[in-house]
């Protein structure tokens, strides 16, 4: 009686390793073709795509798009670097015009005092034409 209950539940056990195993077989399945859809597609000319089934083909591909991606970086950085330096520009020309027109509310206030003290922060060679104007005519009416 004893050896029946144990071919039962070896049956039993054997069935249930075959089930998970089916399982397991359906869910790769369906795994696998969900990440092959999901995959970019790498774009070919149709020559390439009737020699593409070696290796060394997708590799010369992938090299080809990786010096590509390198290029366009390197370009993309020199334009960061052009805006990063224009910007450092026109953050002083704003500095530069804040000071002069603080320079020209104190001269109109009446306080040489500070006028002066700002006119002394200023580098006249860095101006534009329309900002030395000002600072001449400031300058001009403090004598």
């Amino acid at each position: 009686m004893a050896n029946k209950n144990d071919n039962k539940s070896l049956f039993i056990y054997t069935a249930l390793i075959f089930f998970v195993a089916v399982i397991l077989i359906i869910l790769s399945f369906f795994g696998q073709t969900n990440m092959q859809k999901n995959q970019p597609k790498i774009e070919e000319n149709s020559e390439q795509t009737q020699q593409s089934n070696g290796i060394t083909e997708r590799a010369a591909i992938l090299s080809e798009e990786n010096k590509t991606l390198i290029e366009e970086n390197k370009k993309i950085t020199k334009e960061n670097e052009a805006l990063k330096s224009e910007n450092e520009t026109l953050t002083e020309k704003i500095t530069v015009s804040d000071l002069l027109l603080s320079a020209n509310g104190y001269y109109s206030l009446g306080e040489k005092s500070k006028v002066l003290e700002i006119l002394h922060q200023i580098n006249y060679d860095n101006l534009t034409d329309d900002q030395k104007t000002l600072y001449d005519n400031i300058k001009k009416n403090l004598q």
